[in-house]
């Protein structure tokens, strides 16, 4: 994963949250019990806790996260990105080793991981609050290529994705995307 794929990906889940408005905060998301602002609370704390490990700190992945919403979510998502950004820039960041909950990884494939919460939250945001859902083909296809190796029965079975939902042999890379995260299109 490179820095400027990476930043597109945050870029674009920052226009969403943008167009989110104070009245659909509480309009439920495809993510099981979460609704609109608790979405926004995970993808802008998460958004913190990468930068975090960027930073060489260790964290815990809590879904317990603290409000780090206020009352604006796109000036909060705005200084959550800066800082990842800043972090991921550094000299060194993306090939050094960081440590992560499970194990220690390479600066690239931290973000790598991010890069696919960050996309498809973004898409859940999207489809929560009647926004254009549709990924840029690019990115739906890199996040594509990155899952499809790891998520199989038994991570499903774990509880962070749901079925594959059969989509097109003809549907677009982000719905590809999606239903293979266990997402209706």
């Amino acid at each position: 994963m490179d820095l400027a794929t990476y930043e597109r990906a945050l870029r674009r889940t920052g226009r969403i949250v943008e167009g989110v408005g104070a009245d659909q905060l509480g309009h439920p998301t495809p993510c099981g019990e979460w609704r609109v602002r608790d979405l926004l609370n995970h993808v802008v704390g998460g958004n913190w806790m990468f930068s975090r490990i960027g930073d060489g700190r260790t964290v815990d992945f809590d879904d317990n996260m603290p409000e780090v919403v206020g009352d604006d979510p796109a000036a909060a998502y705005r200084a959550s990105c800066d800082a990842l950004l800043e972090v991921w820039g550094r000299p060194g960041a993306l090939e050094r080793v960081h440590a992560m909950p499970f194990g220690d990884v390479p600066g690239a494939a931290v973000i790598s991981l991010h890069f696919v919460d960050t996309l498809v939250h973004g898409w859940d945001l999207a489809k929560a609050t009647g926004q254009d859902d549709t990924i840029e083909p690019e990115l739906a296809m890199t996040a594509l290529d990155m899952v499809q190796p790891f998520i199989d029965d038994d991570v499903r079975q774990g509880g962070d994705f749901g079925p594959e939902v059969p989509v097109g042999p003809d549907a677009p890379p982000y719905q590809r995307l999606v239903g293979f995260l266990g997402r209706t299109p």
